[in-house]
């Protein structure tokens, strides 16, 4: 074992029966601590990443020492947030010990409502320990915490996300009148030789919609490569999917042929004796 090896801090856990199944947690290979098993009193069980930091190839059943006793690894688990969301966590290890004191974790029973399940709790720690009050805490409030400053980025995301969006609108509503007025004796003269509005319509669109075509191209790669720059802080994030760039991309061209359509429409109906009285 060299220095490095030494230096290593793992997180630790002292737990009872049902760790995984209790906390959701996802095993690997092997088992939870089990009361069929009188010699779980000297078991462990590893995360993956510290199985492979320990360079175990097949981990269950391999001795290991722990406070200088003599453990055996019967499971390993899928590593968890355990600390903090935005790195790789230390490795972990989980030993059965029904001595320790600390905190008590449940899984409540689906088919009881919520109030139920926080009386039977209540009555259960009461008679484990009178002599304290009940503090109970939800896990996904726990994580809510900590990923509380992404939840409040999301929001401040949304919020300039759709004011950028309305103001783009407003830009391209404006630049559109601007242009439909601009063509307006075009327009005339198109429909007094038989034009349709359909066809006068589509002149006005795709000379946008290929704007914003373009601006698609350019932004869709920035977006793409920003946001998984974003992802990488975290150890256990998400991927982007491609129905959700396809979803943007539609969504956006909606939203910028609907703006564009209205002054479309409106300079296509317009009544050609009017755009071509001066001349």
């Amino acid at each position: 074992m060299t220095k490095a090896d030494k230096d290593v801090i793992f997180n630790q856990i002292a737990t009872t029966y049902d760790f995984t199944k209790t906390n959701g947690i996802q095993l690997v290979s092997g088992r939870d601590f089990s009361k069929s098993f009188a010699s779980d009193t000297a078991a462990l069980m590893l995360s993956s990443t510290a199985v492979k930091l320990m360079g175990l190839k097949n981990p269950i059943g391999t001795p290991v020492k722990y406070h200088g006793n003599d453990f055996t690894v019967v499971g390993v688990f899928k590593d968890f947030i355990w600390g903090s969301p935005y790195y790789t966590d230390r490795p972990m290890v989980v030993a059965f010990s029904q001595g320790w004191g600390g905190q008590i974790t449940m899984r409540l029973n689906p088919d009881n409502s919520l109030t139920k399940n926080v009386e039977l709790i209540t009555q259960i720690t009461k008679q484990i320990n009178p002599a304290y009050p009940v503090d109970l805490k939800f896990v996904n409030d726990l994580y809510a915490k900590k990923l509380q400053g992404e939840k409040v980025l999301g929001i401040l995301s949304n919020l300039f996300g759709g004011l950028a969006i309305f103001i783009s609108c407003l830009g391209l509503f404006g630049l559109a009148a601007y242009s439909a007025e601009q063509r307006t004796k075009e327009f005339g003269v198109r429909k007094v030789l038989g034009a349709s509005v359909a066809s006068i319509m589509q002149l006005l669109s795709v000379s946008f919609m290929k704007m914003i075509l373009v601006a698609i191209i350019i932004g869709v790669p920035v977006a793409y490569y920003l946001m998984n720059k974003w992802l990488g802080h975290f150890e256990f994030r998400t991927v982007i999917s491609w129905w959700i760039i396809v979803a943007a991309i539609f969504g956006t061209s909606a939203v910028a042929f609907l703006t564009v359509s209205f002054q479309a429409y409106k300079a296509a109906k317009a009544n050609p004796v009017d755009a071509l009285k001066y001349e």
